[in-house]
């Protein structure tokens, strides 16, 4: 199953989508002709909450000898409605404090 499914008829493969000039996004089902906008805003994939937290992760390498090197970061997100963390991985991980 897709990730974005027609509202309409439930199609999730036959659907392309379009970038408008406001930065949001139209699909439309070519099995229907339904056409919508795509909400664009982060929610919680575990409680539909939008309120979310920015929580970036620092990714490290193996510098010389013991030391790690900084290099990068990963984009993640907290939910403080619902207390899950990392809502934009696959699978997120209720319970965690959102202090």
């Amino acid at each position: 199953m897709g990730l974005i499914i027609c509202p309409e008829c439930g199609e999730d493969d036959d659907l392309t989508g379009e970038r408008q000039l406001d930065g949001g996004l139209q699909i439309s089902c070519a099995s229907c002709g339904h056409v919508w906008d795509r909400d664009m805003r982060l929610r919680c994939r575990l409680c539909e909450s939008d309120d979310l937290l920015y929580t970036p992760k620092p990714l490290w390498e193996k510098g010389r000898g013991d030391q790690r090197t900084p290099a990068g970061r990963i984009d993640a997100y907290r939910c403080r409605a619902c207390g899950g963390r990392d809502v934009t991985s696959s699978s997120p991980m209720p319970g965690a404090s959102t202090r």
